[in-house]
């Protein structure tokens, strides 16, 4: 793996339905008397549409795993200590879009849930920097 490669969340369709109305509310309001009530919601778009929009996981060679989730969420993994990947469905929050994900565990106790757009993409990637990972179905 000589060079970082990207992997966007998958979207689930529940997450758009999540941000198309309270935008949807936004304009409508808008169009009503106030107007300006409509920008109750503006602090609610300026949380929610960055995390739609910017939701990825680069994997590089230097420092491993980096995901990025909206305008807060940032953090680095060590490729290194990854022990399992394992085919998940949990709720649970987590930097992903969508309930297809995937459980990623490391030596240190760490784990996190992502959901890349193609799991077996992301899966066959990481092979290519640590073939010794476990892949739980």
């Amino acid at each position: 793996m000589e060079r970082a490669v990207v992997f966007h969340s998958r979207i689930a369709p529940w997450f758009t339905i999540s941000v198309l109305i309270p935008l949807g509310i936004m304009v409508y309001i808008f169009f009503q008397e106030p107007w300006y009530a409509a920008f109750i919601l503006l602090p609610l778009l300026v949380l929610i549409l960055p995390i739609y929009f910017r939701t990825y996981y680069r994997l590089h060679p230097i420092d491993g795993l980096t995901v990025i989730c909206g305008l807060f969420y940032r953090k680095t993994f060590d490729l290194k200590q990854l022990k399992s990947i394992k085919y998940t469905s949990n709720p649970l929050s987590s930097p992903a879009l969508s309930l297809r994900r995937l459980e990623l565990k490391f030596e240190n106790f760490e784990t996190i849930m992502i959901s890349p757009e193609s799991r077996e993409d992301f899966i066959a990637e990481i092979h290519k920097y640590k073939p010794e990972v476990e892949v739980k179905k």
